[in-house]
């Protein structure tokens, strides 16, 4: 009877509870719309909120769970070496120390100068545009900044002292930053294009909508990459990752994420770039 007993038990967990015993990944993720939107009326339609939940599904072979932190806890928990993983980070040699990354998993415009459109024609003249250009001609324009652009333009703000630079003002959010360009209290600010449409949308702001114009600094396109950290489980994680992306289907989920919030006009720029993308990163996908 007892071993009856048993027998059903074993069944009843791995029939109802298949991932018994499976390991877990928790997916770490930071409120910094729209890469993760955590709240309001666009909850969860971040492009990496896409990337995350389809990954989810094409890896239930893990047990999936959720940590909300920051960019600096991102790295923390890399150098902690944790079963921690995030959806989307940029591939670099000094991050790579760090990190395993994916095949890419889409490309993007870049970050750069985020700007109301009824102010390109005080700038045309500094075409083509560097964010260093924006700094030396126009010292009476105040630049917001929240967090980390990246190689180039990282580079650029270290060079001017930005923390100490009249002409910059550090905001604490993303959201402050962009209530404040929208209110005029600063003249521009940097990030990705999909920022810009994303706050014109939440803020309701037709008269005058923030554009995005790319800068010399840095690559005109990004490739977006999941990370986990360098560790033997790291690297078992990014080879199912790859293997789950090797799917026509999944990609294009992940596109029509980043389409949702850049403009048509965006939209029509990336295309060769996409082109590209598969040919380098997915030449077997047709």
């Amino acid at each position: 009877m007892m071993k009856r007993l048993i027998l059903l038990s074993f069944l009843v967990v791995n029939i109802f509870c298949p991932l018994a015993g499976a390991e877990d990944i928790t997916w770490i993720r930071w409120d910094d719309p729209p890469i993760f939107v955590f709240s309001g009326p666009f909850k969860g339609q971040g492009v990496l909120d896409t990337v995350e939940d389809e990954l989810r599904k094409k890896l239930p072979q893990y047990q999936h769970k959720t940590l909300e932190g920051t960019v600096p806890r991102v790295l923390k928990e890399a150098e902690s070496r944790t079963h921690i993983c995030n959806a989307g980070w940029l591939a670099t040699p000094e991050w790579s120390k760090l990190f395993y990354f994916s095949t890419p998993v889409f490309v993007i415009p870049a970050n750069g100068i985020l700007l109301p459109k009824s102010r390109l024609g005080e700038v045309r003249n500094l075409a083509p545009y560097s964010l260093q250009k924006f700094l030396d001609a126009k010292k009476s324009w105040k630049l917001g900044v929240g967090r980390l652009y990246g190689e180039g333009i990282d580079e650029v703000l270290t060079k001017n002292n930005y923390q100490k630079n009249p002409q910059v003002i550090t905001i604490a959010t993303s959201l402050r930053v962009h209530k404040m360009l929208h209110a005029n209290r600063i003249q521009y600010t940097l990030g990705y294009p999909f920022e810009a449409v994303y706050y014109n949308e939440l803020l309701n702001s037709k008269a005058d909508s923030v554009v995005h114009i790319p800068v010399t600094e840095n690559s005109a396109r990004v490739e977006v990459v999941v990370a986990c950290p360098k560790t033997p489980w790291g690297a078992k994680v990014i080879a199912d990752v790859d293997r789950a992306l090797q799917n026509k289907a999944l990609l294009e989920k992940f596109e029509k994420g980043v389409d949702r919030w850049l403009s048509a006009e965006d939209q029509e720029k990336l295309a060769p770039a996409r082109k590209e993308f598969y040919r380098k990163n997915y030449p077997s996908l047709k």
